[in-house]
């Protein structure tokens, strides 16, 4: 029989058999088995949006996506920017623009997929809009990570860089929300 089977057993005829000290002791045990696991955790953490490590002292190295103009408004392909890890999603919205995201979703982290006009999560129905990646509907509430796109000269198209998030402060009045334009004084 196991020490912790003889320490606590099941019937609490039999429950004296253990001291304060041994109940220490086990919590002890317990509490280091935990510190252990957290620390291990922290030790091999990734960042859920796949954002770049800020102690990681990387240059990022530009990805070539293909040409601009094979993407027709309102489609969506997927790449791999940092590394095999790093999904991302190219799309070109119906106004003709092109813009890149990361496909994890802010949310939970499930991959994030263009349909109808917008960046759907499909684990918790949530909306991004295409043109910030802003969430719109669900239970994301923070922005997609927004990838920089360079067209070159001779009209391929490449990933270049992470872009910082948006804020609520640098939003120019387009993407402000519908009711700050009907403010009541009094």
């Amino acid at each position: 029989m196991t020490w912790w089977r003889r320490a606590f057993p099941l019937e609490l005829a039999e429950e004296s058999h253990f001291s304060r000290r041994e109940f220490a002791r086990f919590l002890a045990v317990v509490s280091a088995g935990f510190t252990t696991g957290i620390g291990y955790l922290w030790w091999r953490k990734k960042p859920l949006e796949g954002a770049s490590d800020p102690e990681a002292k990387h240059a990022e190295v530009p990805v070539a996506l293909g040409l601009a103009a094979d993407l027709k408004a309102g489609q969506s392909r997927l790449f791999k920017f940092r590394d095999e890890h790093d999904a991302c999603i190219l799309l070109r919205t119906p106004k003709g623009e092109l813009r890149a995201y990361r496909q994890t979703c802010t949310h939970l982290g499930c991959a994030v997929r263009f349909r109808d006009e917008r960046l759907e999560c499909p684990c918790h129905q949530g909306f991004f809009e295409v043109d910030r990646g802003f969430p719109v509907q669900g239970p994301p509430t923070r922005p997609l990570g927004a990838i920089a796109l360079e067209v070159r000269p001779d009209g391929t198209l490449w990933a270049v860089g992470e872009l910082p998030k948006p804020t609520l402060e640098n939003l120019d009045r387009r993407a402000a929300c519908p009711r700050d334009k009907h403010e009541v004084t009094a």
